[in-house]
């Protein structure tokens, strides 16, 4: 398919609801005419797409290397995920998978549950991180700012949920859905997603990218699991505010 059939295909392709994988009751919907496991064309719009929309997220990585206050690095993070955010609303494709609107399958109880599993994980990985980035110094590149005052609390309560809103969009939703044409199975899915979410956080070095991965996989199972993406985004941003505040 050539770059202008991509660019009619995104734009005006229609959109019908499937089950994310055959057989079996469904678990999950997803905008399935954006292509299916076996058309090749769709396939590569698809992770033509993805592509663009992670683009900002690691430009902005790079950028935030060479800041050193913490306002500035803050900044161009913000940047970054509100670009990403941008993308997936402009192209029609994308926009149709980041933005859609699922009903919950689970309850609230399990939704705490989930949470609260999560939360343990990461907080018993952390001296398991903290020993394999000092045995691996070289692959640390940067670490997160440490605000304080106002900056502090503004990032602590919106820098946190803007993290976990575009991150669960990007690496669990639209990566989810490009894998699904990729690979089809969700066992699949949360492997390769896990390792590309733990990916994504290569410049905190490696006990921070092992740790990433290991709660990528319990999100994009929660989300396999919930089908909605708020309960996961919610986790999300639980997690963090443990390890951060």
């Amino acid at each position: 398919m050539t770059a202008p059939a991509c660019r009619g295909w995104l734009s005006s392709h229609r959109f019908a609801v499937f089950p994310l994988v055959g057989g079996g009751p469904p678990e999950s919907k997803v905008v399935r005419e954006i292509g299916r496991p076996g058309d090749k064309a769709a396939r590569l719009c698809a992770l033509a797409w993805l592509l663009a929309v992670v683009t900002p997220l690691i430009a902005s990585q790079l950028i935030r290397l060479h800041q050193h206050g913490a306002l500035g690095w803050i900044a161009w993070d913000y940047a970054g995920r509100l670009a990403a955010l941008a993308i997936a609303a402009a192209i029609p494709a994308a926009r149709a998978v980041a933005f859609r609107s699922e009903r919950v399958r689970i309850s609230i109880p399990e939704i705490g549950l989930w949470i609260a599993g999560l939360s343990v994980i990461e907080r018993v990985g952390q001296p398991l991180r903290v020993v394999v980035n000092a045995a691996f110094p070289g692959t640390v590149f940067g670490s997160y700012p440490r605000p304080s005052g106002w900056l502090y609390m503004f990032d602590l309560i919106f820098g946190l949920a803007l993290v976990a809103l575009i991150e669960e969009i990007v690496f669990r939703r639209c990566l989810g859905e490009v894998l699904r044409l990729w690979l089809g199975g969700r066992g699949s899915i949360i492997v390769v997603s896990s390792l590309l979410f733990g990916a994504c956080h290569w410049w905190t070095g490696l006990g921070n990218v092992m740790m990433a991965a290991l709660i990528g996989a319990g999100l994009m199972l929660m989300l396999q699991r919930s089908v909605a993406l708020w309960p996961v985004v919610l986790a999300h941003d639980l997690v963090d505010l443990v390890a951060f505040a």
